[in-house]
């Protein structure tokens, strides 16, 4: 699984980095994060997102510390929420991507951009649960 999960982060990468403006790194990462649970995903978000400062000439690190604290407190409210809902997911999607197309600054449209980064969000949460279920089935 992590060597797909580093494939779908390149991949949201370069997106983010030359097509468009919705934070596909930020969302991968989040799907990840609340289907995996696991602790090596609060180091790739802080990679990928240098890696996203770096080639998006941002001031680096800011990208990699917003990715990483926003996974840090997802996990932290897994006890006094169901993280594993798709209403979870749609929620944490906005909120974040909202607050991460501010801290990029972005102005213009960033309601409809976290709204359709819910909507992305949801399908790939879904998809990454599909995917993972067999392989939880097999290692049991």
């Amino acid at each position: 699984m992590k060597f797909l999960a580093i494939i779908l982060l390149l991949l949201a990468l370069v997106l983010e980095i030359s097509i468009t403006t919705i934070p596909f790194v930020f969302l991968v990462l989040l799907c990840l994060t609340v289907v995996l649970r696991e602790n090596w995903l609060f180091l790739l978000a802080f990679i990928f997102g240098l890696l996203f400062d770096l080639l998006s000439f941002k001031t680096l690190g800011v990208s990699g510390v917003f990715l990483t604290a926003f996974m840090f407190l997802v996990l932290l409210y897994q006890s006094k929420f169901e993280i594993t809902t798709g209403y979870f997911v749609l929620i944490a999607s906005f909120v974040g991507s909202l607050l991460f197309l501010l801290l990029q600054g972005y102005t213009q449209v960033i309601l409809i951009q976290a709204l359709v980064s819910s909507i992305i969000a949801l399908l790939l949460f879904k998809s990454i649960q599909k995917f993972n279920k067999p392989l939880e089935d097999i290692s049991r």
